[in-house]
């Protein structure tokens, strides 16, 4: 069968741009991480952080060492124990530490992925703070990020203690899962704090200088009846 030229044409531009597309698509994959809190007792939260179709060469990992807000030098990493490193076929990676707060991972295969456990149990919304009543998550205290790839979109999970009643406070986007959001990049996700607990949640309207009405939703975590609340 011949086909004609200009045929052809149509289909090499249909092919590539399918191409393009599934290429976009794939760099544009989110970091999925997933935060758990598996014996808040001991005040320590596993953190799992899946970083797709990463570029060839050595992924550099970070803990922050500021805060939106608190512009102070902290020594986040300090808090951070048992780290382990994976491809994306579940093969152990090593991960090499140049400094203090950085984590270099090599040989994988376009995934990495770490999981880690860090420690917390200081509540000034600066750290992370950990007990048997709740988990307050400071992000940057919290979370390991790739340098590179701060650009890339989100997807965040909590995984909450057994027969607990929290539920999540945040600013991230929800889903259709009361416990997995989004972000559409890692600047938004530094400056989403987080708690998660058995809180109350009040609502309330304000009217703007605009004449526009807002509404407020106050998630509180208290040990306080409804008219303290109130």
């Amino acid at each position: 069968m011949q086909l004609h030229p200009s045929n052809f044409t149509l289909q090499t531009f249909v092919v590539a741009l399918s191409l393009s597309l599934a290429v976009t698509a794939a760099a544009d994959a989110p970091v999925a991480y997933r935060v758990s809190i598996p014996a808040p007792e001991h005040h320590y939260a596993q953190i799992e952080v899946t970083f797709p179709n990463v570029p060839a060469g050595t992924l550099e990992m970070r803990m922050s060492r500021s805060s939106p807000g608190r512009y102070a030098v902290h020594e986040y990493a300090k808090n951070v124990f048992e780290l382990q490193a994976f491809d994306g076929k579940g093969k152990p990676l090593v991960a090499t530490r140049p400094n203090p707060y950085q984590w270099d991972v090599a040989g994988h295969d376009g995934t990495v992925r770490i999981v880690y456990k860090i420690y917390g149990d200081h509540v000034d919304g600066t750290y992370l703070a950990i007990d048997p009543s709740h988990a307050h998550l400071n992000m940057p205290a919290t979370l390991m990020w790739a340098r590179g790839l701060d650009s890339r979109a989100v997807r965040m999970t909590f995984e909450l203690p057994k027969n607990s009643a929290w539920i999540a406070a945040t600013q991230l986007y929800p889903t259709s899962d009361p416990l997995t959001f989004t972000a559409p990049n890692l600047q938004y996700l530094m400056d989403s704090p987080t708690e998660l607990s058995a809180q109350t949640i009040r609502t309330f309207k304000v009217r703007g200088g605009d004449g526009k009405e807002q509404t407020i939703r106050a998630a509180i975590h208290h040990d306080a009846g409804d008219a303290e609340i109130n």
